[in-house]
């Protein structure tokens, strides 16, 4: 037998907690940050004056470039705040964010406030259940 300690079970589950809110208020944050901009009026001219044509080249590029961006933002913020691996909650966060929006969540959760606030706790959800979700893949790192 060794005397090398054991990790205590609440621990981990500490560590789960604090990587699912820190998740949480950055994904909320970084949606909170591209609505601020857009009712700034710096994303205005971009998305409402548009024509069809314009509006494709917009989702086909603006939208990857918005996501990347997204993720070289909220990655180093993760990361400093002691969510690793980083990775996994900026890739998964933005994919369950669109699988609500696919799901219709918005328009269900309408009565919770105007269609920002809505938005900014679905970010806030997504990114919190993207920390849960690849939690066990930290868990297993860190031993």
């Amino acid at each position: 037998m060794t005397d090398t300690p054991r990790p205590a079970a609440g621990g981990s589950a500490v560590k789960v907690l604090v990587r699912v809110l820190v998740s949480a208020a950055v994904g909320a944050a970084l949606l909170l940050a591209w609505v601020q901009a857009y009712r700034a009026g710096l994303l205005d001219r971009v998305v409402n004056e548009t024509t069809f044509g314009e509006f494709i080249m917009l989702v086909v590029i603006g939208l990857p470039v918005a996501l990347v961006v997204s993720g070289l933002m909220a990655g180093p913020v993760l990361w400093l705040l002691a969510v690793r691996p980083v990775w996994p909650v900026v890739l998964t966060g933005p994919v369950l964010l669109a699988v609500a929006h696919f799901l219709g969540l918005p328009e269900r959760l309408s009565g919770l406030g105007d269609r920002w606030t809505v938005l900014i706790l679905l970010a806030g959800l997504s990114y919190g259940l993207a920390g849960l979700l690849t939690a066990p893949a930290a868990l297993r790192r860190r031993k």
